[in-house]
């Protein structure tokens, strides 16, 4: 009697743990295409961003500064280029180890807290520089995006010049950079 009733407990369980394990695949692979679907939007809604400030962009430099206008096309054909470059390279996996990287470091860090070596605030210090060029960059972009605006709201025609010719100046500065980073990635 006790061997039928575990016999039948026994079968029921074999019955049901492949198929909830069956059901959670089924989740995990609809997340998956979910995210995938997510990501492909995000892009396509970059993209459209992009194209949108690019025309913005190029409708200021007909406006006030038409003489660089051709320089401004070549810069923005070159930056196509360097992007199509970039995505065809592995960088999303060097990207993944860079951070395997830094989580590797912050680790360290935090050995080195527990082992007395260098105290909580020095590991804080050391993170923050890690942080600390990306808010500068985020915090300079700020401060132009003010300039902007309020240059465009008094219509000073000398004003915007000079940010058209700064913009377009940084702009060559970071395809340079662009290039010289695709030249490493392909020499390593």
């Amino acid at each position: 009697m006790k061997n039928r009733k575990l016999l039948t407990a026994c079968t029921a369980l074999a019955l049901v743990i492949p198929t909830t394990a069956l059901a959670n695949a089924e989740k995990m692979q609809t997340y998956e295409q979910t995210m995938s679907e997510k990501q492909n939007e995000m892009k396509q809604e970059w993209a459209e961003k992009r194209a949108e400030r690019k025309q913005k962009l190029l409708q200021l430099v007909s406006q006030y500064s038409p003489e660089t206008k051709q320089e401004w096309e070549n810069a923005f054909s070159e930056r196509e280029e360097l992007m199509k470059q970039l995505d065809k390279s592995d960088l999303k996996e060097k990207r993944h180890e860079l951070r395997a990287k830094r989580k590797q470091e912050i680790a360290e860090f935090k050995e080195k807290v527990k082992n007395g070596e260098i105290t909580k605030e020095q590991m804080r210090e050391k993170i923050e520089s890690f942080k600390g060029n990306k808010r500068e960059h985020r915090e300079g972009r700020s401060e132009m995006r003010e300039q902007w605006k309020e240059a465009i709201e008094k219509n000073d025609k000398v004003k915007i010049q000079q940010l058209l010719d700064g913009k377009l100046t940084r702009f060559k500065e970071h395809n340079q950079k662009l290039k010289q980073f695709i030249q490493e990635q392909a020499k390593s």
